[in-house]
């Protein structure tokens, strides 16, 4: 159970988003009123038919080759967990992480945007489909530039 402190509640009453660490995993959540997300919801989400325009053709190609071999992948049990890479419908490979996976393409001479790095796991959607975000709201001076992009896991 979560408690708030008597400041975090002004806040939420404001309509101010407030921040919230977990102790124990250390994940972040933003906690707003029902009717601020709901505001804000279509310019964090736009819809399906629109998401999938704003991707660039390379890197949908890149996620579609993903999805048609996702099955496949999924039925070697030693493939959970892992990352892969693929650049059009090509495999570029394997990694223990999505940063090695960066690092591998960038020096292949790829560019960010030309591939998709992803997580070996249960889809229910594919990776082009607009999902919620599951562990918390990134901003933009969460990332320094340096850090390679989150990936779509």
């Amino acid at each position: 159970m979560i408690e708030l402190t008597p400041e975090q509640w002004q806040a939420v009453e404001r309509g101010e988003p407030v921040r919230l660490v977990d102790d124990t995993t250390h994940d972040t959540y933003i906690l707003m009123r029902a009717e601020v997300y709901e505001q804000t919801a279509g310019v964090l989400q736009p819809p399906a038919d629109e998401a999938a325009s704003l991707i660039q053709p390379a890197m949908l190609r890149a996620q579609q080759a993903f999805w048609r071999d996702l099955p496949e992948l999924l039925k070697d049990r030693r493939n959970h967990g892992k990352w892969v890479a693929y650049h059009g419908d090509e495999r570029v490979g394997f990694g223990r992480d999505d940063g090695e996976l960066y690092r591998t393409c960038l020096q292949h001479g790829l560019e960010r945007g030309e591939f998709y790095v992803a997580r070996i796991r249960e889809r229910d959607v594919p990776p082009w489909e607009p999902t919620f975000l599951e562990q918390s709201l990134y901003e933009a001076t969460d990332l320094r530039p340096d850090d390679a992009p989150p990936s779509s896991a």
